[in-house]
């Protein structure tokens, strides 16, 4: 099935950095794990890390994970933030583990979902604050399009 609707980029600039050893060790563990299987396709609990890995770190929305978007009901939204890292969970079990710092196509539809169900994090994160503030923005741009 093929959907049309208009996909978001969601890219934060922020000024708080995280924890640059723990940024250090979430990019040495992608980079192990991708020479690992440079030439191979894993299986496995080996192919589930793989998986989560290419979606934190290469996020393509012509990709069929980010096309089934419409089908997520989002039941948790977590922000990580001594690693930069948020996370969304779905009805259905699925994680999705994305980087602050990074762009990822998603769409409006989710984007009011994670909104609606208010992001957990740790009390007074200026980290969680600036993040909310960009996915208002981005939902209120959108507005006049439709």
């Amino acid at each position: 099935m093929i959907v049309t609707t208009r996909m978001m980029e969601l890219k934060i600039t922020l000024n708080y950095t995280p924890d640059e050893k723990k940024k250090e060790d979430l990019n040495a563990v992608y980079q192990l794990v991708m020479d690992k299987y440079q030439d191979e396709i894993p299986e496995g609990f080996d192919r589930v890390l793989w998986g989560d890995l290419m979606v934190m770190f290469n996020p393509d929305d012509e990709n069929e994970f980010w096309n089934s978007q419409l089908d997520w009901i989002i039941v948790s939204w977590k922000l990580h933030s001594s690693s930069g890292v948020h996370t969304l969970v779905t009805e259905t079990g699925l994680v999705i583990h994305m980087l602050v710092e990074k762009k990822y196509p998603l769409r409006k539809e989710v984007l009011v979902q994670m909104l609606k169900l208010k992001l957990e994090s740790k009390k007074g994160s200026s980290m969680a604050l600036e993040l909310i503030r960009f996915i208002k923005k981005l939902l209120a741009e959108l507005e006049p399009e439709e």
